[in-house]
Protein backbone atom coordinates (compact mmCIF):
# COMPACT_ATOMS: atom_id res chain seq x y z
CA UNK A 1 0.00 0.00 0.00
CA UNK A 2 1.12 3.04 -1.32
CA UNK A 3 2.45 6.16 1.68
CA UNK A 4 -0.30 8.29 -0.18
CA UNK A 5 -3.27 6.12 0.79
CA UNK A 6 -1.57 5.52 4.20
CA UNK A 7 -2.14 9.36 4.62
CA UNK A 8 -5.73 9.61 2.95
CA UNK A 9 -6.87 7.25 5.75
CA UNK A 10 -5.42 8.73 8.20
CA UNK A 11 -6.64 11.77 7.16
CA UNK A 12 -10.25 10.39 6.54
CA UNK A 13 -10.46 9.54 10.67
CA UNK A 14 -8.99 12.88 11.29
CA UNK A 15 -12.20 14.13 9.95
CA UNK A 16 -14.30 11.69 11.31
CA UNK A 17 -12.90 12.35 14.93
CA UNK A 18 -13.02 16.18 14.38
CA UNK A 19 -16.73 15.85 13.47
CA UNK A 20 -17.35 13.65 16.42
CA UNK A 21 -16.02 16.44 18.69
CA UNK A 22 -17.73 19.16 17.14
CA UNK A 23 -20.90 17.05 17.26
CA UNK A 24 -20.25 16.49 21.09
CA UNK A 25 -19.48 19.72 21.95
CA UNK A 26 -22.08 21.02 20.09
CA UNK A 27 -24.56 22.95 22.20
CA UNK A 28 -27.87 21.33 23.11
CA UNK A 29 -31.08 22.78 21.23
CA UNK A 30 -33.45 24.88 23.66
CA UNK A 31 -36.95 24.07 24.46
CA UNK A 32 -38.28 25.88 21.86
CA UNK A 33 -36.04 24.72 18.94
CA UNK A 34 -37.26 21.06 19.78
CA UNK A 35 -40.67 22.21 20.11
CA UNK A 36 -40.49 23.74 16.96
CA UNK A 37 -39.02 21.11 15.31
CA UNK A 38 -41.49 18.68 16.52
CA UNK A 39 -44.14 20.95 14.99
CA UNK A 40 -42.40 20.70 11.75
CA UNK A 41 -42.12 16.61 12.04
CA UNK A 42 -45.82 16.35 12.84
CA UNK A 43 -47.05 18.80 9.64
CA UNK A 44 -44.48 16.21 7.65
CA UNK A 45 -46.36 13.44 8.95
CA UNK A 46 -42.78 11.93 10.57
CA UNK A 47 -44.56 10.43 13.53
CA UNK A 48 -41.33 9.18 15.02
CA UNK A 49 -39.11 11.94 14.25
CA UNK A 50 -41.96 13.91 16.39
CA UNK A 51 -42.10 11.61 19.19
CA UNK A 52 -38.65 11.18 19.88
CA UNK A 53 -37.73 15.38 19.00
CA UNK A 54 -40.88 15.59 21.73
CA UNK A 55 -39.39 13.03 24.39
CA UNK A 56 -35.71 15.55 24.07
CA UNK A 57 -38.11 18.26 24.90
CA UNK A 58 -39.89 16.44 27.70
CA UNK A 59 -36.12 15.21 29.34
CA UNK A 60 -35.23 18.77 29.18
CA UNK A 61 -37.87 20.90 30.33
CA UNK A 62 -38.46 17.92 33.63
CA UNK A 63 -34.34 18.54 34.43
CA UNK A 64 -35.22 22.62 34.51
CA UNK A 65 -38.39 21.74 36.82
CA UNK A 66 -36.03 19.74 38.95
CA UNK A 67 -33.57 22.53 39.05
CA UNK A 68 -36.13 25.10 40.32
CA UNK A 69 -37.35 23.28 42.71
CA UNK A 70 -33.78 23.07 44.59
CA UNK A 71 -33.92 26.70 43.98
CA UNK A 72 -31.15 27.13 41.26
CA UNK A 73 -30.19 30.53 41.38
CA UNK A 74 -31.72 32.18 38.06
CA UNK A 75 -34.97 30.61 38.02
CA UNK A 76 -38.21 32.83 38.79
CA UNK A 77 -41.35 31.63 39.87
CA UNK A 78 -42.58 33.01 36.07
CA UNK A 79 -40.02 31.08 34.19
CA UNK A 80 -40.92 27.83 36.33
CA UNK A 81 -45.05 28.66 35.48
CA UNK A 82 -43.81 28.77 31.73
CA UNK A 83 -41.98 25.74 31.96
CA UNK A 84 -44.30 23.51 33.34
CA UNK A 85 -46.93 24.65 31.24
CA UNK A 86 -45.06 23.43 28.02
CA UNK A 87 -44.36 19.97 30.06
CA UNK A 88 -48.06 19.48 30.22
CA UNK A 89 -48.62 20.62 26.42
CA UNK A 90 -45.31 18.21 25.53
CA UNK A 91 -47.02 15.18 27.67
CA UNK A 92 -50.05 15.89 25.94
CA UNK A 93 -48.79 15.90 21.92
CA UNK A 94 -47.20 13.00 23.08
CA UNK A 95 -50.06 11.29 23.98
CA UNK A 96 -51.53 12.40 20.42
CA UNK A 97 -48.67 11.03 18.72
CA UNK A 98 -49.20 7.68 19.98
CA UNK A 99 -52.96 7.45 19.59
CA UNK A 100 -51.92 7.70 15.63
CA UNK A 101 -49.94 4.94 15.53
CA UNK A 102 -52.01 2.56 17.93
CA UNK A 103 -50.31 3.06 21.20
CA UNK A 104 -53.04 3.49 23.57
CA UNK A 105 -51.80 2.38 26.83
CA UNK A 106 -48.76 4.36 26.08
CA UNK A 107 -50.81 7.29 24.86
CA UNK A 108 -52.83 6.90 28.09
CA UNK A 109 -49.82 7.22 30.44
CA UNK A 110 -48.69 10.72 28.86
CA UNK A 111 -52.41 12.04 29.25
CA UNK A 112 -52.56 11.28 33.08
CA UNK A 113 -48.94 12.47 33.46
CA UNK A 114 -50.36 15.37 32.08
CA UNK A 115 -53.28 15.85 33.91
CA UNK A 116 -51.03 15.37 36.98
CA UNK A 117 -48.93 18.51 36.64
CA UNK A 118 -51.61 20.54 35.29
CA UNK A 119 -53.36 19.60 38.65
CA UNK A 120 -49.93 20.16 40.76
CA UNK A 121 -49.12 23.51 38.92
CA UNK A 122 -52.97 25.01 39.48
CA UNK A 123 -52.43 26.32 43.15
CA UNK A 124 -54.06 29.79 42.73
CA UNK A 125 -57.34 29.89 41.41
CA UNK A 126 -58.42 27.94 38.40
CA UNK A 127 -58.34 30.42 35.28
CA UNK A 128 -60.17 29.29 31.89
CA UNK A 129 -56.99 28.21 30.52
CA UNK A 130 -57.17 25.27 33.26
CA UNK A 131 -60.73 24.30 32.86
CA UNK A 132 -60.07 23.87 29.28
CA UNK A 133 -56.75 22.04 28.98
CA UNK A 134 -58.07 19.43 31.90
CA UNK A 135 -61.61 18.84 30.11
CA UNK A 136 -59.41 18.06 26.83
CA UNK A 137 -57.10 15.62 28.57
CA UNK A 138 -59.80 13.97 30.32
CA UNK A 139 -61.96 13.39 27.07
CA UNK A 140 -58.76 12.07 25.53
CA UNK A 141 -58.68 9.48 28.81
CA UNK A 142 -62.28 9.09 28.19
CA UNK A 143 -61.77 7.77 24.49
CA UNK A 144 -58.98 5.20 25.73
CA UNK A 145 -61.52 3.99 28.24
CA UNK A 146 -63.83 1.42 28.91
CA UNK A 147 -66.82 1.50 31.02
CA UNK A 148 -66.87 3.23 35.10
CA UNK A 149 -63.62 4.16 34.39
CA UNK A 150 -64.37 6.05 30.48
CA UNK A 151 -67.31 7.39 32.22
CA UNK A 152 -65.46 9.20 35.35
CA UNK A 153 -63.35 10.66 32.61
CA UNK A 154 -65.79 12.51 30.37
CA UNK A 155 -67.80 13.17 33.80
CA UNK A 156 -64.75 15.24 34.80
CA UNK A 157 -63.93 16.82 31.21
CA UNK A 158 -67.98 17.96 31.33
CA UNK A 159 -67.36 20.00 34.31
CA UNK A 160 -64.26 21.30 33.47
CA UNK A 161 -65.57 22.76 30.52
CA UNK A 162 -68.88 23.83 32.16
CA UNK A 163 -66.80 26.15 34.65
CA UNK A 164 -64.80 27.27 31.35
CA UNK A 165 -67.51 27.90 29.45
CA UNK A 166 -69.27 30.28 32.65
CA UNK A 167 -65.67 32.10 33.10
CA UNK A 168 -66.27 32.38 29.21
CA UNK A 169 -69.79 33.84 29.76
CA UNK A 170 -68.79 35.73 32.78
CA UNK A 171 -65.99 38.00 30.56
CA UNK A 172 -68.47 38.49 27.62
CA UNK A 173 -71.03 39.88 30.70
CA UNK A 174 -68.59 42.27 31.63
CA UNK A 175 -67.11 43.28 28.24
CA UNK A 176 -70.48 43.86 27.07
CA UNK A 177 -71.23 45.98 30.39
CA UNK A 178 -68.25 47.88 29.79
CA UNK A 179 -69.43 48.48 26.03
CA UNK A 180 -72.61 49.55 26.76
CA UNK A 181 -70.67 52.37 29.41
CA UNK A 182 -68.78 53.31 26.74
CA UNK A 183 -71.59 53.50 24.32
CA UNK A 184 -73.00 56.30 26.06
CA UNK A 185 -69.81 58.59 25.50
CA UNK A 186 -69.48 57.39 22.00
CA UNK A 187 -70.41 60.21 19.51
CA UNK A 188 -67.87 62.49 20.75
CA UNK A 189 -65.51 60.08 20.68
CA UNK A 190 -62.68 60.36 17.65
CA UNK A 191 -64.35 57.05 15.18
CA UNK A 192 -60.98 54.63 15.44
CA UNK A 193 -61.40 55.26 19.21
CA UNK A 194 -64.83 54.00 19.73
CA UNK A 195 -65.36 51.07 21.31
CA UNK A 196 -66.79 48.02 19.50
CA UNK A 197 -70.17 47.16 20.69
CA UNK A 198 -69.67 43.17 19.48
CA UNK A 199 -67.31 40.91 21.23
CA UNK A 200 -66.63 38.52 18.03
CA UNK A 201 -64.13 36.87 19.29
CA UNK A 202 -65.48 35.68 22.73
CA UNK A 203 -69.01 34.54 20.66
CA UNK A 204 -67.00 32.88 18.62
CA UNK A 205 -64.67 31.04 22.10
CA UNK A 206 -67.94 30.50 23.59
CA UNK A 207 -69.73 28.53 20.57
CA UNK A 208 -66.43 26.26 20.07
CA UNK A 209 -66.88 25.37 23.80
CA UNK A 210 -70.26 24.39 23.16
CA UNK A 211 -69.70 22.67 20.39
CA UNK A 212 -66.71 20.12 22.55
CA UNK A 213 -69.46 20.11 25.45
CA UNK A 214 -72.13 18.88 23.15
CA UNK A 215 -69.55 16.15 21.83
CA UNK A 216 -68.96 15.36 24.93
CA UNK A 217 -72.75 14.97 26.14
CA UNK A 218 -73.44 12.55 22.57
CA UNK A 219 -70.06 10.70 23.76
CA UNK A 220 -70.84 9.75 26.96
CA UNK A 221 -74.59 9.26 25.79
CA UNK A 222 -72.74 6.57 23.42
CA UNK A 223 -70.89 4.98 26.18
CA UNK A 224 -74.33 3.99 27.70
CA UNK A 225 -75.28 2.14 23.92
CA UNK A 226 -72.34 0.45 24.34
CA UNK A 227 -70.26 -0.29 27.18
CA UNK A 228 -72.74 0.47 30.19
CA UNK A 229 -75.81 -1.20 28.21
CA UNK A 230 -76.04 -3.39 30.65
CA UNK A 231 -76.46 -0.42 33.31
CA UNK A 232 -80.45 -0.86 34.56
CA UNK A 233 -80.44 3.30 34.09
CA UNK A 234 -78.64 3.02 30.79
CA UNK A 235 -81.93 4.31 28.74
CA UNK A 236 -82.80 7.45 30.75
CA UNK A 237 -79.06 8.29 31.63
CA UNK A 238 -78.16 8.00 27.44
CA UNK A 239 -81.44 10.20 26.73
CA UNK A 240 -80.61 12.74 29.76
CA UNK A 241 -76.92 13.62 28.32
CA UNK A 242 -78.52 13.42 24.53
CA UNK A 243 -81.50 16.05 25.71
CA UNK A 244 -78.69 18.29 27.35
CA UNK A 245 -77.07 18.16 24.03
CA UNK A 246 -79.78 18.98 22.26
CA UNK A 247 -79.87 22.24 24.33
CA UNK A 248 -76.44 23.74 22.83
CA UNK A 249 -77.46 24.99 19.27
CA UNK A 250 -75.25 25.84 16.60
CA UNK A 251 -74.74 28.69 14.67
CA UNK A 252 -78.21 27.82 12.55
CA UNK A 253 -80.08 28.17 16.03
CA UNK A 254 -80.52 24.22 15.39
CA UNK A 255 -78.88 21.77 17.99
CA UNK A 256 -75.13 20.57 16.91
CA UNK A 257 -75.47 17.41 13.75
CA UNK A 258 -74.20 14.78 16.14
CA UNK A 259 -76.45 15.43 19.25
CA UNK A 260 -79.22 15.16 16.38
CA UNK A 261 -78.03 11.74 14.83
CA UNK A 262 -77.11 10.22 18.51
CA UNK A 263 -81.05 11.00 19.42
CA UNK A 264 -82.09 9.27 16.16
CA UNK A 265 -79.94 6.09 16.89
CA UNK A 266 -80.90 6.16 20.30
CA UNK A 267 -84.68 6.46 18.95
CA UNK A 268 -84.37 3.38 16.53
CA UNK A 269 -83.09 0.96 19.17
CA UNK A 270 -86.36 1.58 21.00
CA UNK A 271 -88.82 -0.83 19.61
CA UNK A 272 -91.86 1.26 20.42
CA UNK A 273 -90.24 4.94 19.39
CA UNK A 274 -88.15 4.42 16.26
CA UNK A 275 -90.61 6.55 13.99
CA UNK A 276 -89.69 9.30 16.23
CA UNK A 277 -86.14 8.75 15.05
CA UNK A 278 -87.27 10.15 11.52
CA UNK A 279 -87.62 14.11 12.58
CA UNK A 280 -83.72 13.64 14.47
CA UNK A 281 -81.61 12.22 11.10
CA UNK A 282 -83.58 14.55 8.83
CA UNK A 283 -82.50 17.58 10.86
CA UNK A 284 -79.28 15.83 10.71
CA UNK A 285 -78.65 15.65 6.65
CA UNK A 286 -80.47 19.01 6.24
CA UNK A 287 -76.97 19.63 7.64
CA UNK A 288 -75.07 18.34 5.99
CA UNK A 289 -76.97 18.46 2.78
CA UNK A 290 -75.28 21.54 0.73
CA UNK A 291 -71.81 19.74 1.23
CA UNK A 292 -72.91 16.27 0.26
CA UNK A 293 -74.82 17.11 -3.16
CA UNK A 294 -71.24 19.39 -4.01
CA UNK A 295 -69.31 16.26 -3.54
CA UNK A 296 -71.70 13.57 -5.13
CA UNK A 297 -72.20 15.64 -8.08
CA UNK A 298 -68.44 15.13 -8.87
CA UNK A 299 -68.90 10.97 -9.03
CA UNK A 300 -72.32 11.82 -10.76
CA UNK A 301 -74.94 11.18 -7.81
CA UNK A 302 -76.60 14.51 -7.00
CA UNK A 303 -79.99 15.02 -5.39
CA UNK A 304 -82.70 16.73 -8.38
CA UNK A 305 -85.06 19.38 -6.87
CA UNK A 306 -88.56 18.38 -6.57
CA UNK A 307 -91.13 19.13 -9.46
CA UNK A 308 -92.28 22.37 -7.61
CA UNK A 309 -88.83 23.49 -7.48
CA UNK A 310 -87.79 22.44 -10.91
CA UNK A 311 -91.03 24.68 -12.25
CA UNK A 312 -90.12 27.51 -10.49
CA UNK A 313 -86.25 27.23 -11.57
CA UNK A 314 -87.50 26.84 -15.15
CA UNK A 315 -89.78 30.04 -14.53
CA UNK A 316 -87.09 32.50 -12.76
CA UNK A 317 -85.24 31.01 -16.19
CA UNK A 318 -87.46 32.40 -18.20
CA UNK A 319 -87.57 35.86 -16.70
CA UNK A 320 -83.54 36.05 -16.48
CA UNK A 321 -83.73 34.62 -20.39
CA UNK A 322 -85.95 37.98 -20.71
CA UNK A 323 -84.55 40.17 -18.41
CA UNK A 324 -81.12 39.14 -20.96
CA UNK A 325 -83.15 40.78 -23.55
CA UNK A 326 -83.39 44.27 -22.30
CA UNK A 327 -80.38 44.43 -20.27
CA UNK A 328 -76.87 42.97 -20.95
CA UNK A 329 -75.58 43.35 -17.47
CA UNK A 330 -77.84 40.54 -15.95
CA UNK A 331 -75.52 38.20 -17.42
CA UNK A 332 -72.80 39.31 -14.67
CA UNK A 333 -74.90 39.41 -11.97
CA UNK A 334 -76.21 35.44 -12.99
CA UNK A 335 -72.37 34.78 -13.75
CA UNK A 336 -71.42 36.67 -9.98
CA UNK A 337 -74.79 34.88 -7.90
CA UNK A 338 -73.26 31.14 -9.44
CA UNK A 339 -69.60 31.80 -8.15
CA UNK A 340 -71.22 32.92 -4.78
CA UNK A 341 -72.88 29.41 -4.67
CA UNK A 342 -70.00 27.40 -5.83
CA UNK A 343 -67.71 28.91 -3.25
CA UNK A 344 -70.77 28.44 -0.50
CA UNK A 345 -70.66 24.76 -1.72
CA UNK A 346 -66.75 24.39 -1.48
CA UNK A 347 -67.26 25.70 2.17
CA UNK A 348 -69.55 23.38 3.26
CA UNK A 349 -68.11 19.97 1.52
CA UNK A 350 -64.92 21.74 3.60
CA UNK A 351 -66.82 21.76 7.05
CA UNK A 352 -69.10 18.45 6.49
CA UNK A 353 -68.39 16.00 9.37
CA UNK A 354 -65.84 12.86 9.69
CA UNK A 355 -65.89 10.21 7.25
CA UNK A 356 -67.02 7.37 9.46
CA UNK A 357 -69.68 10.09 10.89
CA UNK A 358 -71.43 10.40 7.29
CA UNK A 359 -71.62 6.84 6.89
CA UNK A 360 -73.37 6.77 9.97
CA UNK A 361 -75.77 8.99 8.80
CA UNK A 362 -76.38 6.96 5.74
CA UNK A 363 -76.94 4.02 7.28
CA UNK A 364 -79.52 6.12 9.67
CA UNK A 365 -81.85 6.90 6.58
CA UNK A 366 -81.70 3.51 5.15
CA UNK A 367 -82.77 2.41 8.52
CA UNK A 368 -85.50 4.31 8.55
CA UNK A 369 -86.48 3.87 4.98
CA UNK A 370 -87.14 0.50 5.73
CA UNK A 371 -89.15 0.87 8.58
CA UNK A 372 -91.89 2.11 5.82
CA UNK A 373 -93.74 -0.29 4.21
CA UNK A 374 -94.68 0.10 0.64
CA UNK A 375 -98.48 1.26 0.94
CA UNK A 376 -97.18 3.98 3.34
CA UNK A 377 -94.75 5.08 0.59
CA UNK A 378 -97.31 5.36 -2.04
CA UNK A 379 -99.71 6.95 0.68
CA UNK A 380 -96.85 9.43 1.15
CA UNK A 381 -96.26 10.22 -2.76
CA UNK A 382 -99.77 10.97 -2.72
CA UNK A 383 -100.08 13.50 -0.80
CA UNK A 384 -98.62 17.08 -1.43
CA UNK A 385 -97.51 18.28 2.04
CA UNK A 386 -93.97 18.76 1.42
CA UNK A 387 -93.36 17.59 5.65
CA UNK A 388 -94.18 14.29 4.53
CA UNK A 389 -91.68 12.01 3.78
CA UNK A 390 -91.54 8.91 1.58
CA UNK A 391 -89.40 6.08 1.79
CA UNK A 392 -88.04 7.26 -1.61
CA UNK A 393 -86.96 9.97 -0.04
CA UNK A 394 -85.31 8.68 3.16
CA UNK A 395 -83.10 6.93 0.08
CA UNK A 396 -82.11 9.65 -2.00
CA UNK A 397 -80.33 11.57 0.78
CA UNK A 398 -79.13 8.43 1.94
CA UNK A 399 -77.45 8.14 -1.48
CA UNK A 400 -76.49 11.93 -1.85
CA UNK A 401 -74.59 11.11 1.46
CA UNK A 402 -72.68 7.74 0.44
CA UNK A 403 -72.02 9.88 -2.98
CA UNK A 404 -70.17 12.32 -0.40
CA UNK A 405 -68.17 9.76 0.14
CA UNK A 406 -67.37 7.68 -2.78
CA UNK A 407 -66.15 11.32 -3.51
CA UNK A 408 -63.59 11.25 -0.85
CA UNK A 409 -62.53 7.56 -0.90
CA UNK A 410 -63.73 5.46 -3.69
CA UNK A 411 -62.28 2.88 -2.31
CA UNK A 412 -64.13 1.39 0.34
CA UNK A 413 -66.10 -1.53 0.28
CA UNK A 414 -68.89 -0.90 2.35
CA UNK A 415 -69.89 2.46 0.51
CA UNK A 416 -70.40 0.59 -2.92
CA UNK A 417 -72.38 -2.31 -1.31
CA UNK A 418 -74.44 0.36 0.77
CA UNK A 419 -75.34 2.50 -1.90
CA UNK A 420 -76.07 -0.45 -4.32
CA UNK A 421 -78.45 -1.47 -1.60
CA UNK A 422 -80.11 1.69 -1.63
CA UNK A 423 -80.88 1.66 -5.47
CA UNK A 424 -82.35 -1.64 -4.40
CA UNK A 425 -84.71 -0.62 -1.54
CA UNK A 426 -86.48 2.41 -4.28
CA UNK A 427 -89.99 2.01 -5.63
CA UNK A 428 -89.80 0.90 -7.92
CA UNK A 429 -86.46 -0.60 -7.68
CA UNK A 430 -83.67 0.91 -9.87
CA UNK A 431 -82.36 -2.66 -11.04
CA UNK A 432 -79.54 -1.45 -13.03
CA UNK A 433 -78.13 1.03 -11.33
CA UNK A 434 -78.33 -1.16 -8.02
CA UNK A 435 -76.61 -4.17 -9.98
CA UNK A 436 -73.75 -1.82 -10.87
CA UNK A 437 -72.71 -0.80 -7.36
CA UNK A 438 -73.18 -4.60 -6.19
CA UNK A 439 -71.37 -6.11 -8.81
CA UNK A 440 -68.65 -3.48 -7.64
CA UNK A 441 -68.33 -4.28 -4.28
CA UNK A 442 -68.35 -8.06 -5.37
CA UNK A 443 -65.45 -7.34 -7.68
CA UNK A 444 -63.51 -5.66 -4.62
CA UNK A 445 -64.13 -8.42 -2.59
CA UNK A 446 -62.99 -10.68 -5.14
CA UNK A 447 -59.60 -9.51 -5.78
CA UNK A 448 -58.86 -9.22 -2.00
CA UNK A 449 -60.35 -12.69 -1.78
CA UNK A 450 -57.28 -13.75 -4.11
CA UNK A 451 -54.57 -11.55 -2.64
CA UNK A 452 -55.44 -13.37 0.36
CA UNK A 453 -55.23 -16.44 -0.76
CA UNK A 454 -51.80 -16.16 -2.46
CA UNK A 455 -50.81 -14.56 0.64
CA UNK A 456 -51.56 -17.48 2.44
CA UNK A 457 -49.42 -19.98 0.46
CA UNK A 458 -46.04 -18.21 1.57
CA UNK A 459 -47.34 -17.73 5.06
CA UNK A 460 -45.97 -19.24 8.36
CA UNK A 461 -48.21 -20.77 10.65
CA UNK A 462 -49.11 -18.15 12.70
CA UNK A 463 -49.90 -15.55 10.24
CA UNK A 464 -52.10 -18.46 8.35
CA UNK A 465 -53.95 -18.43 11.68
CA UNK A 466 -54.86 -14.69 10.97
CA UNK A 467 -55.38 -14.99 7.25
CA UNK A 468 -58.00 -17.63 7.76
CA UNK A 469 -60.29 -15.28 10.14
CA UNK A 470 -60.01 -12.63 7.05
CA UNK A 471 -60.70 -15.30 4.03
CA UNK A 472 -63.89 -16.28 6.61
CA UNK A 473 -64.88 -12.69 6.82
CA UNK A 474 -63.98 -12.25 3.14
CA UNK A 475 -66.31 -15.16 1.94
CA UNK A 476 -69.22 -13.79 4.62
CA UNK A 477 -69.19 -10.47 2.65
CA UNK A 478 -68.90 -11.99 -1.01
CA UNK A 479 -72.17 -14.35 0.38
CA UNK A 480 -73.70 -11.25 1.44
CA UNK A 481 -73.39 -9.20 -1.87
CA UNK A 482 -74.31 -11.92 -4.22
CA UNK A 483 -77.21 -12.50 -1.85
CA UNK A 484 -78.80 -9.08 -2.45
CA UNK A 485 -77.93 -9.41 -6.27
CA UNK A 486 -79.96 -12.47 -6.17
CA UNK A 487 -82.85 -10.84 -4.77
CA UNK A 488 -82.87 -7.88 -7.46
CA UNK A 489 -85.80 -8.23 -10.03
CA UNK A 490 -85.16 -10.59 -13.24
CA UNK A 491 -87.01 -7.54 -15.21
CA UNK A 492 -84.93 -4.79 -15.59
CA UNK A 493 -86.77 -1.25 -14.44
CA UNK A 494 -86.22 1.69 -15.98
CA UNK A 495 -83.59 3.56 -14.34
CA UNK A 496 -84.33 6.74 -16.36
CA UNK A 497 -87.23 7.30 -14.02
CA UNK A 498 -84.93 7.66 -11.38
CA UNK A 499 -84.79 11.64 -12.02
CA UNK A 500 -88.30 11.35 -10.07
CA UNK A 501 -87.32 9.92 -7.21
CA UNK A 502 -84.63 13.10 -6.37
CA UNK A 503 -81.33 10.78 -7.40
CA UNK A 504 -79.99 11.47 -10.78
CA UNK A 505 -77.27 9.18 -12.33
CA UNK A 506 -74.27 10.31 -14.56
CA UNK A 507 -73.02 7.88 -17.21
CA UNK A 508 -68.98 9.00 -17.43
Amino acid sequence: MSRRTTNNKKNKKKVKRGRAVREKNAPEPSVNELLEAASAAMESLDVEKAYQTFCRAATLLEREENNSSTGTIGIDDNDTETKQKDLIHVLEKMGELQVSIGDQDLAKKHFLQSIQLLEERQQQQPNKSFYETQSNICFYIGQLSIEKEALEAYLRGIRSLEECIQLVMNEKNDDDMQDDTAADDVSTQPAQQQPSLLSSSSSSELHELRQKLSSAYCNLAELYLTDLCEEETAESDCEHYLEKALHLKDGDGEPLVDALQNMASLRLSQQDRQREAFPFILRAYEKQRVGSEALSTLVGLHRATTDGNNNKNNGNKEMIEDDDKNNGNNNNTIKEEGQAQELLEVEAANNLPEFEFRCQTAKLLLECAGLLSESENRQASSVSNNNYTNKNDFLSKAICVLGSLLAQNDEVIEIWFLTGCAFAAMVPPLTDTAKFYLERANQMLTDIQKALKEEFQYACDSEQEELDEQLEMNATQIHDVQSKLNELPTEVGDDHDIANDGIMMEED
